[in-house]
């Protein structure tokens, strides 16, 4: 195996290993400590979120329900290892084309996907972060407020420049030898993009199923904060974290979570956060590399 593939599946257990030290918690009481109502209900509540947003998602794209949930499991998983689009949005799009939607448009439409999952639960954080404030947090609320500049400016130019034609920095881009073969690729993605967003009746369903997914995520942890705004808030700064470009979102999850929660907690949380996100690797031999590899030549019109 790969050493940096070992390394980055390790780092999440050496930062706990880190902390656990830092804060003189005994690891054993992670686990004894834990209330087995709230293991039963965060596991119910994350399957239930995955579930939620899975509906979106295969609303997004046009395929059948069970594929969109695997695809969202999975893509999950592989956020632990890789973050960023080449992680869970590429990983998405793979279990996609496995359903006859080419690799552009699926990888476009996984990206749309991502453009409500970061935006919803970038502007949830920066309504909630205020009623527990604290100076670490001007990092993720950088972050946040990074992210949704970011995408509205990214889906807002491909929203307003697709129109299937090029336009001149396009095609000053596009007359570039290795780039010429994606010209169709990109003009067929911004118009599917396009297509998704001036609908309103599922822009609106798209918002609305995020943000209930997320609060669905959030409920566990009533049982531990007993405030509904504190239960919201631990979700999203725990969501917002992995918006962070590090796999596993490994030490910056721990030091957000410490501004508002226990150390302990944090652990108990960090933990649970991690099996849950694991669950999707029971797919992961059902992507194959050959077909990646095939549509990938399809875009570029090579041999």
């Amino acid at each position: 195996m790969d050493k940096k593939l070992v390394l980055v599946i390790l780092l999440p257990i050496i930062i706990i290993g880190v902390y656990s030290e830092i804060f003189k918690i005994d690891i054993l009481n992670i686990f004894l400590k834990l209330d087995p109502y709230f293991v039963i209900f965060f596991f119910v509540a994350y399957l239930t979120q995955i579930l939620i947003v899975s509906l979106r998602d295969s609303r997004i794209i046009g395929i059948d329900f069970y594929t969109a949930f695997k695809a969202r499991i999975f893509a999950n998983s592989v956020s632990l290892i890789i973050p960023g689009a080449m992680g869970p949005d590429l990983a998405r799009a793979v279990i996609y084309i496995r359903k006859g939607v080419s690799i552009d448009i699926a990888f476009s439409l996984s990206l749309l996907e991502s453009f409500y999952d970061v935006n919803v639960i970038a502007v949830m954080f920066l309504v909630f972060i205020w009623f527990k404030f604290s100076a670490f947090e001007i990092i993720l609320v950088l972050t946040a407020l990074g992210n949704v500049l970011l995408w509205i400016f990214g889906v807002g130019y491909i929203y307003g420049t697709s129109n299937y034609n090029l336009n001149r920095i396009e095609q000053k881009i596009f007359s570039i030898k290795y780039l010429k073969p994606l010209q169709d690729a990109y003009l067929n993605a911004k118009g599917e993009i396009k297509e998704r967003l001036s609908n309103p009746f599922l822009t609106i369903l798209s918002v609305f199923l995020t943000v209930l997914s997320y609060v669905v995520q959030s409920l566990p942890f009533y049982l531990v904060s007993r405030s509904l705004i504190e239960s919201l808030l631990i979700n999203t700064t725990y969501q917002v974290a992995l918006l962070v470009p590090i796999p596993s979102a490994a030490g910056i999850s721990e030091l957000a979570l410490t501004a508002i929660v226990p150390p302990l907690l944090v652990l108990q949380i960090r933990v649970l956060e991690l099996l849950s996100y694991s669950l999707g690797f029971v797919y992961v031999r059902e992507i194959s590399i050959e077909e990646i590899r095939k549509e990938v030549k399809e875009v570029w019109k090579t041999i």
